[in-house]
């Protein structure tokens, strides 16, 4: 399967939805170049030296699952004041953390969905980070065993 961050739509938890590149609203922009995980998954292998010979032994290949790190910007475009552009977006981290907290502690998983029907199942091992004064950006980490 061949996943796009400009193809993540939502990220589903018991704590609720965080919604992905939407093409108008407020919304999280993923930015591929501040990402990474989505390409061919890492492979895994113990590869060895033959004694007293040419070549290697090696034992089974094996795919790594996904880490993801997803990286980008906030975008607001319900408010226009200053005040209420900071207030939805703080309305929107508070929201994101409601989703990543219960994948973060645990007890379940999330489910990283993508459009045209994929999906990834994953918890989340590095908390949203946003940053920047008014261009606000976030990083957030997702692992996924798929």
């Amino acid at each position: 399967m061949v996943y796009s961050y400009g193809l993540i739509d939502t990220l589903v938890s018991g704590g609720g939805t965080i919604s992905f590149n939407d093409p108008t609203g407020d919304s999280w922009l993923v930015d591929p170049s501040r990402s990474t995980g989505l390409e061919m998954r890492k492979v895994r292998t113990s590869i060895y030296n033959r004694a007293q010979t040419n070549g290697y032994y090696y034992g089974a290949f094996r795919l790594e699952g996904r880490h993801l790190l997803l990286g980008g910007t906030i975008r607001v475009e319900s408010a226009s004041t200053e005040a209420a552009v900071l207030a939805v977006r703080e309305a929107m981290i508070a929201a994101a953390i409601a989703v990543l907290e219960p994948i973060a502690q645990g007890t379940t998983t999330g489910t990283l969905n993508f459009v045209g029907g994929s999906s990834l199942t994953v918890k989340c091992d590095v908390g949203l980070v946003p940053s920047g004064a008014w261009l606000k950006q976030f990083v957030l980490g997702l692992v996924s065993t798929d």
